[in-house]
């Protein structure tokens, strides 16, 4: 069930706070530098896949590691609802 979404400037602004060197640094980071990728800067288009659709929401809820909630809900509660799909 993969997903075709149009991010808000302000919502890619969260994306874009992960350094992109950090991409190998850990799960949440590695997601983040992978969405920033794939976003479609012409067009605020992001493809999230069945992948992405499932990890959202783990990193967001799961693991209460300081800021990784709060960028994932601002990034994508608009678009995937206040509990990210879940």
């Amino acid at each position: 069930m993969a997903l075709d979404v149009v991010l808000q400037p302000e919502e890619i602004a969260e994306i874009d706070k992960q350094d992109p060197a950090t991409a190998s640094d850990g799960g949440f980071q590695g997601l983040m530098v992978s969405l920033q990728n794939r976003i479609n800067r012409a067009t605020n288009e992001l493809h999230l896949t069945d992948q992405d659709l499932q990890r959202i929401p783990r990193y967001a809820f799961d693991y209460h590691n300081g800021g990784w909630e709060t960028r994932l809900q601002n990034a994508f509660s608009r678009t995937l609802g206040h509990r990210l799909g879940r």
